[in-house]
């Protein structure tokens, strides 16, 4: 192991903290899809504003409990996973078979040629990355990243969120008795400073992405409930996800409420009009706004 790469794994969060048992426990969103052979409502977005076409080489960097790379494939895609964590490949692995190349390894240093894929996807990785390591992943992102490629990146949660709603928000649990609930926060809380060193908001995730090479727009999603159908807000009537959604949704409410936001990128700015259509499309309820995007870098 080289100096460089020894310095890494000193300053990324100890890969043994995402093991099997966190993988596949409630903490991370969509364990009750993954259990039922399906994809969250979040992931199966990210795939649909990543606009993979049949026979696109896709990288899922950081590819978690493998569920993602699975609905790649599905789509046709030539898939590449991988992830810094040992148990997490070996769950993605038992998930793709030998449909996919699953790999153990930093994106820090990227063990592919240039130009190897034509579509990457960073989903809930940013946030586990100290800032000045993520300039770095971002520029083997670029560097992997074929002409005419693109980059969605999601990351979750928004600090916005955490320094103003989720106090007043896991009292208001615990008055109604969503135990669930206020466990899921407490576990955040615990594994926070461990695992989550470059938590972003709009403003930051905007120039997070400016210092790239990437070309492309950020933005919080506005669908703030997604649209009723995470385990958060799946038993609540339509009216009331319909309601409160519309309200929380609305800028500049998003910049608080919401926790999904997005990068979508493109290494040629030639592309970049193409790709905002493209969200455009995929998230008509994603309007432009003034600080949640788009973002020309």
């Amino acid at each position: 192991m080289t100096l460089a790469r020894r310095r890494i794994e000193r300053e990324l969060p100890d890969a043994q903290i995402y093991d099997r048992d966190y993988l596949l426990s409630n903490v991370l969103d969509g364990i009750a899809d993954y259990e039922a052979g399906g994809l969250s409502v979040v992931r199966r977005r990210e795939v649909d504003l990543l606009d993979l076409r049949p026979g696109d080489r896709a990288l899922d960097l950081g590819c978690g409990r493998g569920e993602t790379a699975a609905e790649m494939l599905r789509r046709g895609g030539t898939v590449t996973a991988v992830d810094y964590s040992w148990d997490a490949a070996e769950l993605t692995r038992s998930l793709v078979n030998d449909q996919a190349l699953v790999l153990q390894a930093s994106g820090i240093e990227l063990p592919f040629a240039a130009g190897s894929f034509d579509r990457v996807l960073l989903s809930d990785v940013i946030e586990h990355v100290p800032w000045r390591l993520a300039e770095h992943l971002l520029a083997e992102v670029y560097r992997v990243l074929a002409p005419n490629g693109r980059v969605l990146i999601h990351t979750a949660p928004n600090t916005w969120f955490i320094a103003v709603v989720k106090r007043p928000l896991v009292a208001l649990l615990r008055l109604t008795r969503r135990d669930a609930a206020v466990n899921r926060f407490a576990e955040y809380d615990r594994l926070r400073y461990a695992m989550h060193p470059n938590e972003l908001n709009p403003v930051s995730l905007r120039r997070l992405m400016r210092r790239s090479s990437l070309h492309g727009v950020t933005w919080v999603d506005r669908d703030v409930l997604r649209s009723g159908a995470s385990e958060w807000t799946a038993k609540w009537p339509h009216f009331l996800v319909w309601g409160l959604g519309h309200l929380a949704g609305a800028w500049p409410m998003r910049l608080l409420l919401g926790n999904d936001m997005y990068a979508l990128a493109v290494s040629d700015r030639d592309d970049l009009a193409v790709a905002r259509r493209h969200r455009h499309r995929v998230g008509r309820r994603v309007p432009s706004g003034a600080v949640d995007g788009p973002h020309d870098q």
